[in-house]
């Protein structure tokens, strides 16, 4: 069994590639598991932007409607991400069957460390900025970091358990369906 498959950057690595993706224009897109973590994380950037249009003061029902409308396409597409995140991982690994499940898979648990990283980034920058709420957003730095730590850590341990089988994970299935009567809707 191996920790984690041979084309996998290291948690670190992938954290920094968030990090630089975040504060730089965009790049060409790269290939392989690498070019689907940064296709989710670019993906969870613009979904950020679009709820932080959402929720402006100054937006009007139509600008909020649009909005939306694009939320639920991104999340539908990060939803098809963290599957094909997954799939990548899968192939790679050799799993014990017997092995007791992950609660989370993976590219759950990289989902979210994207938009952490999100998250710190922003946070970063508006404590920098001449923001007369600065020094709110600085105190918020030493506990976004920590969680950065813990989740870096939760993630690496769970390759770790996977590779010394005394952990397994399905990869997710997202099975969303928006809008849908197959969903539980109801008639109107």
């Amino acid at each position: 069994m191996t920790a984690a498959p041979t084309n996998m950057p290291s948690i670190a690595d992938i954290i920094a590639e968030f990090r630089r993706a975040t504060n730089e224009p965009p790049t060409p897109p790269s290939s392989g598991l690498l070019g689907l973590l940064l296709e989710l994380h670019r993906n969870n950037l613009v979904q950020w932007n679009r709820e932080d249009a959402a929720r402006r003061d100054s937006a009007d029902n139509s600008a909020v409607a649009a909005a939306k409308r694009d939320i639920d396409v991104l999340n539908t597409k990060r939803h098809e991400l963290v599957e094909a995140i997954d799939a990548e991982l899968t192939a790679g690994l050799d799993q014990d069957p017997a092995a007791p499940p992950a609660t989370e898979s993976p590219a759950m648990v990289i989902d979210r460390l994207s938009v952490l990283v999100i998250r710190v980034c922003f946070t970063e920058e508006a404590a920098s900025s001449q923001r007369v709420d600065r020094d709110l957003y600085a105190a918020r730095l030493p506990v976004l970091h920590h969680q950065l730590a813990l989740l870096q850590e939760g993630l690496e341990a769970l390759f770790e358990d996977v590779r010394a089988g005394r952990k397994r994970f399905e990869p997710y299935q997202g099975l969303k369906l928006y809008g849908s009567r197959a969903a539980g809707s109801r008639p109107d």
